[in-house]
């Protein structure tokens, strides 16, 4: 049985590493030709007005510019530049916020428009509301922190490229090991107990069921969304079923997708960097099913 979830483990690491290791290593690859060729130099220089407009570094500025396009190309241009000491643990804690807003943005054409707004409707519209407002939200808090933690003056700073292949490798070799324990350890049902918590919760059971589907496959909660709405279940309680959905994953998300990435390029501080982000991003969900349940 054990080896078995092992192997399962694994597959689910592969076809992770399949999926995700291109895209990074496209990104990887694009920032240090966009640094070799002084692309980012010219944009830093470009966005100076704006710099001095909202006191932020243009490290900051860059970074939340760049996420629109690629969160991973944005994280790992950050990485460098953290690494390289030209900014410090504060800065980057604030960076993190204030992409919260673009890297949901990016989700915008490829999930909300053609499935979820399809499928749910008018609840389709107030859930993407709800995701698009908590990461504006944290945005926000992210462009206080930022203006708050910057006390140099805006000034284009020069970065170094780093050697693409042991960036490539030591993230690899990461994400993949974080993947597979975290794969594995919910195989063996070591996250099982957290919906199994909230049926305790005064929510009605279609919610809590929306919840618990979401825990596996945020699409498949979707479409059991729509089917309980087509059998007379009000609007609120469908988007409530998959914020909780969001509650009861937050954890397992964060694990199985932030914490590869930013253990890779921050390595142990990326763990400060996706709690404090996830805890955020939790109360925030938790005050909206508040919101939802008082309307």
């Amino acid at each position: 049985m054990t080896l078995s979830l092992i192997a399962q483990a694994a597959t689910l690491t592969a076809i992770f590493l399949i999926k995700t290791l291109p895209v990074v290593i496209v990104a990887i690859y694009a920032v240090s030709y966009s640094i070799k060729k002084g692309y980012i130099e010219k944009l830093a220089h470009s966005l100076q007005p704006a710099l001095r407009k909202f006191g932020v570094s243009e490290f900051a500025v860059i970074s939340f510019a760049t996420c629109f396009v690629s969160p991973t190309a944005s994280y790992s241009m950050l990485s460098q530049a953290w690494r390289e000491k030209k900014i410090d643990d504060r800065e980057v804690i604030a960076i993190s916020f204030l992409n919260s807003f673009p890297s949901v943005f990016s989700h915008l054409y490829a999930f909300f428009i053609p499935f979820v707004i399809p499928v749910l409707g008018f609840a389709g519209l107030v859930y993407t509301g709800t995701r698009f407002a908590v990461a504006i939200i944290k945005s926000l808090i992210g462009l206080f922190l930022s203006r708050r933690w910057n006390h140099s003056a805006p000034s284009v700073q020069e970065l170094k490229t780093a050697s693409v292949s042991q960036n490539v490798l030591r993230i690899a070799v990461v994400m993949g090991i974080t993947y597979f324990v975290v794969s594995l350890l919910s195989l063996l049902g070591v996250f099982d107990f957290m919906g199994e918590a909230l049926k305790f919760l005064p929510f009605k059971a279609e919610a809590l069921t929306i919840a618990i589907v979401e825990f596996f496959n945020v699409r498949s909660a979707v479409v059991t969304a729509a089917g309980f709405m087509d059998s007379g279940l009000e609007w609120k309680w469908a988007v409530v079923g998959l914020i909780l959905g969001n509650v009861i994953s937050f954890s397992t998300r964060s694990v199985k997708h932030s914490l590869p990435m930013h253990l890779s390029l921050f390595g142990q501080f990326g763990v400060k960097i996706v709690l404090l982000n996830s805890i955020v991003t939790l109360i925030l969900d938790i005050a909206f099913v508040v919101l939802l349940l008082v309307i």
